[in-house]
């Protein structure tokens, strides 16, 4: 069987020419369909961009849900990026994995997605810290350059992205 990889100006044209459904996202050349938010995802999401806003605003822009370019063949959407500033450096081009400080993915029915498929594209795009939290066991893994070694948080310890790292937030809901 010959596996067809999509670049990402053809799956922009192919999403543009309706072929392809809503909520789809590209890793490493392949079409992805993203699964629907629960109910524990959403909360988990209002509350990180809430957190994340109001420990980081004058620092990053913190965004929601939107295509990162990783690379040519990557546009995976995160559920939630620290970018870099001014908002202003993202009229005339999306966001790239240059200008992420942070990604964070909630994962509950993704977990396995997250860590073999996203996670290594993060990584090797140069992406400097991910967090993924774990929905199921109720815990936040970090990684981070240069290696992307685990460390895992138990629901109710505070945690500092690497970039502002004096300034712990309250992760969990």
């Amino acid at each position: 069987m010959v596996r067809y990889r999509f670049p990402v100006e053809a799956y922009h044209k192919a999403y543009q020419a309706g072929i392809l459904p809503k909520r789809v996202e590209l890793l490493d050349g392949e079409v992805y369909a993203m699964s629907p938010m629960g109910k524990n995802h959403i909360r988990y999401l209002i509350h990180l961009t809430r957190v994340l806003s109001d420990a980081f605003s004058q620092e990053a822009l913190v965004v929601s849900q939107i295509p990162l370019l990783l690379s040519q063949f990557s546009e995976p959407e995160p559920d939630l990026v620290l970018l870099r500033l001014p908002e202003s450096r993202y009229d005339q081009r999306p966001p790239t994995a240059e200008d992420a400080l942070l990604v964070v993915e909630i994962s509950d029915s993704t977990l396995v997605q997250d860590r073999s498929l996203k996670l290594p594209l993060y990584q090797e795009a140069g992406i400097p810290e991910v967090w993924i939290v774990n929905l199921g066991e109720e815990v936040l893994e970090t990684y981070a350059l240069p290696h992307y070694a685990q460390v895992r948080y138990p629901k109710g310890t505070p945690v500092s992205p690497k970039v502002f790292p004096h300034r712990p937030i309250a992760w969990w809901v």
